[in-house]
């Protein structure tokens, strides 16, 4: 009769075998759950990178646990969630969606929907700034659905702002944008933020009031990366106006605030790196030193990229301040101008001609006075004329500004005294004998005009 050890043996080594099995699944099911956790701690801290190795590796240890338990899938869920918003923030935004879809369709089989509205609501902000706009919107309405149903208010009017800030301002449906988010605003949504989407939104639909109202109000935030845009769109719309006084205010207050919003920027990313920079000490000194070095080639960097920003808005100030003397310089010479008693003479003239009108008398200084306002409106007109052609008389001069200004010849001949038949010869000698007009094709009024 044949033993039967061997076969108790076998069988004995399996059972151990299979409970070994199992209870290294759940030593790694437990050992991915502490991962997660303190991802969510080091995510708490701004330390992303940290985080987002921690969820890598927690990940992976969840690769060798049963796939078909609900603990399992929920925990691989999470992490994938989590570890989306790490990468979007990294601008590994493809990659941020795809662990965002995987988690969603994840805890769609799962009971629960907590966890599945935040991860909607994760995927409709990345979808959205890849300007996936119909794949956000849809991720977004089923959110605020779920977040209905849980009565979570405060997700909700998040999600109402997401929203009408990053999908229907991108669609440019407008109306429905400020509809959106004035709900929220209303629900007790971040008042800043709504305020300079309504702004924004009222600018788009050229409601200048309300815009200003808006963005005023959102000029008061306490985030300098809210006020700058903010003072942005004021300039704009005082520009348009023309009201440039006000419209250089607001673009002083946008170029300090981005200033200081460049400055958080620098702070929170300095921040960042010397978390990083401290965790990596404790794991190699080596990769800790070129850490380092690193930091300081993007801390030239981002300065340079300062210094230069700052120059081109010191530039565009300059224009703006320019651009204001240039305007009221030419105001003070229509004016003058206005008063000049040869151009008076002359419009008068082209309005109506009657025997007052045509009883004039002009004397040299007057005459004088008026080709100095033509030089200054024409940029040195008469001055270019005698450079071109230096034989020209001070008559042909007077002759020439009252072309450059546009009066006809009927009321050009009366102010030099002429009949319109001399004056019409007058004006040809001038040309052919004066102006080259044998080599010249084109008219008299051409070549006065291009000067």
């Amino acid at each position: 009769m044949r033993s039967k050890k061997p076969y108790f043996v076998i069988f004995l080594i399996g059972i151990l075998l299979f409970a070994a099995g199992c209870n290294r699944g759940a030593r790694q099911y437990e050992n991915a759950k502490a991962l997660y956790e303190e991802g969510l701690a080091l995510s708490d801290s701004d330390q992303s990178v940290a985080a987002a190795e921690t969820y890598t590796q927690a990940l992976l240890e969840l690769e060798s646990c049963d796939q078909e338990l609900q603990d399992v899938k929920r925990l691989k869920a999470q992490i994938e969630d989590q570890l989306g918003t790490r990468y979007w923030k990294h601008g590994l935004k493809e990659e941020a969606l795809r662990l965002h879809r995987d988690a969603i369709e994840i805890l769609r089989s799962l009971p629960g929907t907590v966890l599945l509205t935040e991860a909607l609501q994760h995927a409709g902000r990345v979808a959205a700034s890849l300007h996936q706009v119909d794949q956000a919107e849809a991720y977004y309405e089923e959110a605020l659905q779920l977040a209905q149903t849980q009565k979570n208010k405060q997700l909700y009017n998040e999600i109402l702002l997401e929203l009408g800030r990053d999908v229907l301002m991108e669609q440019e449906d407008y109306p429905k944008a400020i509809e959106t988010v004035t709900e929220a605003l209303e629900n007790g949504a971040r008042p800043d933020l709504c305020h300079l989407t309504l702004g924004m939104a009222y600018y788009y639909l050229e409601n200048d009031k309300l815009a200003i109202e808006y963005l005023n109000l959102a000029t008061e935030s306490e985030k300098a990366g809210v006020r700058m845009p903010a003072y942005q769109g004021l300039y704009q719309i005082y520009e348009l106006q023309k009201n440039y006084p006000k419209a250089l205010e607001c673009y002083k207050k946008y170029n300090e605030n981005m200033m200081q919003a460049h400055g958080e920027q620098r702070n929170e990313e300095m921040q960042h790196i010397k978390r990083d920079y401290d965790l990596e000490m404790q794991k190699n000194t080596l990769q800790a030193e070129q850490k380092l070095k690193l930091v300081y080639l993007y801390l030239v960097l981002g300065l340079l990229a300062v210094a230069l920003v700052v120059t081109l808005l010191l530039l565009r100030q300059k224009t703006l301040k320019n651009k204001l003397k240039d305007e009221e310089s030419q105001h003070q010479l229509d004016v003058a101008m206005k008063k000049n008693k040869v151009f008076v003479t002359a419009w008068a003239l082209s309005e109506k001609i009657t025997g007052n009108t045509v009883d004039f008398n002009l004397d040299e200084s007057e005459w004088n006075d008026y080709l100095e306002l033509i030089d200054m409106l024409y940029g040195g007109f008469t001055k270019k004329l005698l450079e071109r052609y230096p034989i020209l008389t001070k008559t042909d001069l007077q002759i020439c500004s009252l072309t450059r200004q546009g009066f006809s010849n009927q009321v050009i001949s009366i102010m030099m005294n002429l009949q319109t038949n001399s004056y019409a010869r007058r004006k040809y000698r001038i040309k052919q004998e004066k102006m080259n007009g044998a080599e010249d094709e084109r008219s008299f009024e051409e070549i006065i005009n291009e000067i």
